[in-house]
């Protein structure tokens, strides 16, 4: 299951500079459980992957303009807030 996850990061958000991009995961008990590899990475770019609890993967693309964010679970931006919700239940 999280190799068929991690192949199909089909949601992407396009985050501006300065934006604050927060996820929330009610669900992890403990920062350990987030797994985190850095890909690539110098003083312009970032590529990491991140892979939690319940088979979500977050993968970042860093550029000095903006950021990409791809999901395999859609996202939904809670109300007057900066902080997105995981939708499992609509993948």
């Amino acid at each position: 299951m999280l190799e068929q996850a991690i192949t199909i990061l089909k949601y992407e958000y396009h985050i501006a500079p300065g934006s604050y991009f927060h996820v929330e995961t009610p669900w992890v008990k403990n920062i350990s459980e987030i797994k985190t590899v850095i890909i690539d990475q110098d003083n312009v770019f970032t590529k990491m992957l991140s892979i939690y609890p319940n088979n979500f993967v977050m993968f970042l693309e860093q550029f000095p303009d903006y950021s990409i964010y791809r999901t395999n679970f859609p996202l939904e931006l809670i109300p007057e807030s900066d902080t997105y919700r995981v939708c499992f239940e609509q993948a």
